[in-house]
């Protein structure tokens, strides 16, 4: 029997983890699993050390908040599991600031690490690299981008390319857009998965369809749920308001959107290889938007506009994510037939990059040849 430990800190790497265990135990039916992570890696372990996903530390400021904390979490919890070698392998999934630490102490005590899904290092803070290549026994990344990085400092590497291919196909291999009946508008709004990140972005996002309402009769506004999040939280905002309520996996939903105001994350990318046009949005404290912008050292925040090399979707950050801007952009596409048509073809064109279905599994794989 072999015995894993696997750790993700965020909505995204949660559910990642969750796959990614199912995958290995396609092989290892008899794999016992010890996690940190949420509520969908809790429902695959038999052993949940942390809900790491409720403590919403994102940032830079909240991880400081947090440190005390987190740092004896790890020495009386996570590293006397290592110290004992209750796990054969430690599988990182993002979540930099916390993984690495588990990484390194496993490192160190003779334990094989796998860091799936890699920090995004590329973007920022490229001193971290170093640190992985100390603490880590292969990267297993999801962006071509990433393992030319990591060959050309000399870590082992693998891309299995991206999961969100499977999603592609299980939705279906030639998604397209749907026509709305009755020359309705669809507009999405997809705030974020974190408690912070909507509490910042869905009040905005509300005034913005509201107003564009007010232009466009025939507007519909469709808000996207995360299961992370409570519905308490949106309702409270929703109060009033005409917009329909569905969770996030309301596919069906999603692929009839003509457009979605999106918050800056995974949601762009799944929107992108939708062919969904979107116009992307974030918002954070002033201390930590001032220290990204000294840090980050890429012209976009959005994998879409990253991987074509060129603003495909508009980008708001920070201020520039203010009412007039959102609504002038929102009503170009509202307009603008072409302009939509265009985006849609170019959205869809990354799908080529990013690899065949099956990334779990060949993650999988990538970790059970070295065990």
């Amino acid at each position: 029997m072999k015995r894993i430990l696997i750790s993700a800190g965020d909505y995204s790497g949660d559910l990642h983890g969750e796959s990614l265990v199912k995958s290995l135990r396609k092989t290892l039916p008899d794999l016992e699993v010890t996690a940190l992570g949420g509520i969908r890696l809790k429902s695959v372990a038999q052993k949940f050390l942390r809900d790491m996903v409720g403590l919403d530390i994102s940032g830079f400021t909240k991880p400081i908040k947090q440190y005390f904390n987190l740092k004896s979490f790890l020495l009386k919890t996570v590293f006397p599991i290592l110290e004992k070698k209750e796990a054969d392998a430690v599988i990182c999934i993002d979540y930099y600031g916390f993984n690495i630490h588990i990484a390194h102490k496993a490192k160190k005590e003779g334990i094989p690490v796998y860091y799936f899904v890699s920090p995004q290092v590329w973007a920022s803070r490229r001193w971290r690299i170093q640190r992985l290549k100390e603490s880590v026994t292969k990267m297993i990344v999801i962006f071509p981008f990433e393992e030319k990085l990591y060959k050309e400092h000399g870590i082992p590497v693998e891309f299995v390319g991206h999961p969100i291919m499977e999603l592609i196909e299980r939705v279906g291999k030639s998604v397209q857009h749907k026509k709305n009946e009755g020359g309705s508008v669809r507009m999405g709004l997809m705030p974020g998965s974190r408690a912070k990140e909507i509490s910042r972005h869905l009040p905005l996002m509300i005034r913005s369809y509201e107003s564009l309402k007010k232009k466009f009769n025939n507007l519909e506004g469709i808000l996207f749920a995360v299961d992370a999040i409570e519905d308490s939280l949106y309702k409270k905002y929703l109060k009033g308001t005409d917009i329909k309520f569905v969770r996030s996996g309301g596919y069906e939903e999603r692929l009839s959107l003509d457009f979605c105001l999106t918050a800056s994350g995974t949601a762009t990318l799944e929107n992108a290889l939708f062919g969904i046009p979107m116009i992307v949005m974030y918002r954070m404290s002033w201390l930590t938007y001032l220290i990204a912008r000294a840090i980050i050292k890429v012209p976009y925040i959005t994998m879409a506009n990253i991987l074509s090399g060129k603003e495909v979707v508009p980008e708001l950050v920070q201020y520039k994510a203010n009412l007039s801007t959102i609504v002038r952009l929102a009503s170009g596409y509202i307009t603008d037939p072409n302009l939509l048509e265009r985006t849609r073809s170019e959205l869809i064109k990354l799908r080529n990059m990013l690899g065949l279905p099956g990334a779990y599994d060949r993650a999988a794989a990538a970790i059970l040849k070295d065990l």
